[in-house]
């Protein structure tokens, strides 16, 4: 059996597709229903309480069915909820600087979560690394998903837009220099995600049809990383804390989220898929020694 299968054997694309919506759609039924208790404790803790109640929802959902990568696309998709809660409470304000924020998550959110929709398969199918992370923790599994697979992350992305809360909410005096640094490297960090992720999507689809025998793809963007769509990420969480340095350099602060990525993805992420491919994937170790992990750099640079 494929390891990465789950036991949902029967569940189809468009079938799964419908229970995940329906699972997201009794996320935001609980948080709505849940916020009045916690309204009072400000914009931004009252925010991270009905997250955390959003995300024991697709916990338990994902738990029902045997699969954790329900929680898959909740990276993706609560930011712009977020953002829009934020930016409601200055009444939609059409400042440059909220609205150039608002263009990049968008943007960010939409690829992303359009990407994942494209890949995934179904919940007959279920992310390595949680399989990986049941096999080794069987008993207490359900705990590992709930806090590691579950809350971990939507905490950290709540870190991660700690930058929207000064930038959506407060009315500062306009830095468009900084602003505008702040949009062109968000924009082209999700558009260096989307050339990365259409690049090795081309390939895979070779690897498929037998158009290719490479082994694994060292070219266009993978050839300056190892994982250029990691540090695309990180780069738009960096881009959105820049937004926050514009509005006050007493929002330094906020840059906790995008720091907090960066370790995720160089000392966990990275490493990790390093190790599966190294033992999957003949010549790939020599590759790891010729080639630098995350940050771009010329082919046959090393870092």
């Amino acid at each position: 059996m494929n390891p990465h299968l789950s036991k949902n054997t029967g569940y189809g694309k468009p079938r799964s597709l419908m229970i995940v919506t329906g699972a997201y759609f009794l996320a935001l039924v609980a948080a709505i229903a849940t916020f009045p208790a916690f309204a009072d404790w400000g914009p931004a803790w009252s925010v991270l309480a009905v997250d955390l109640v959003a995300t024991l929802v697709i916990w338990a959902v994902g738990a029902n069915i045997s699969n954790a990568s329900l929680y898959d696309p909740y990276w993706s998709v609560i930011p712009p909820a977020i953002a829009l809660f934020w930016w409601s409470l200055a009444g939609f304000d059409t400042d440059p600087r909220k609205v150039m924020f608002m263009i990049v998550l968008v943007y960010w959110a939409v690829r992303l979560t359009s990407n994942w929709a494209r890949d995934w398969p179904g919940l007959h199918h279920e992310d390595w690394r949680y399989q990986e992370m049941r096999a080794n923790n069987p008993a207490m599994y359900q705990v590992v998903n709930l806090l590691g697979i579950c809350v971990f992350p939507t905490v950290l992305v709540f870190l991660g837009m700690l930058p929207g809360l000064p930038v959506l909410t407060g009315d500062n005096p306009a830095n468009l220099v900084l602003d505008l640094v702040a949009f062109a490297l968000g924009m082209s960090a999700v558009t260096i995600q989307l050339v990365a992720d259409e690049q090795m999507r081309t390939f895979r689809f070779k690897k498929s049809t037998n158009q290719t025998n490479q082994g694994f793809y060292t070219d266009g963007l993978w050839a300056w990383s190892r994982h250029p769509n990691y540090f695309g990420e990180v780069l738009m969480w960096f881009s959105l804390w820049l937004f926050a340095m514009s509005a006050g350099l007493q929002n330094w602060w906020t840059g906790i989220g995008w720091l907090g990525m960066l370790a995720l993805f160089l000392f966990v992420s990275c490493p990790w898929m390093d190790r599966r491919s190294a033992a999957k994937r003949e010549g790939y170790a020599d590759y790891i020694k010729r080639s630098t992990m995350f940050f771009l750099m010329p082919p046959g640079k090393r870092a």
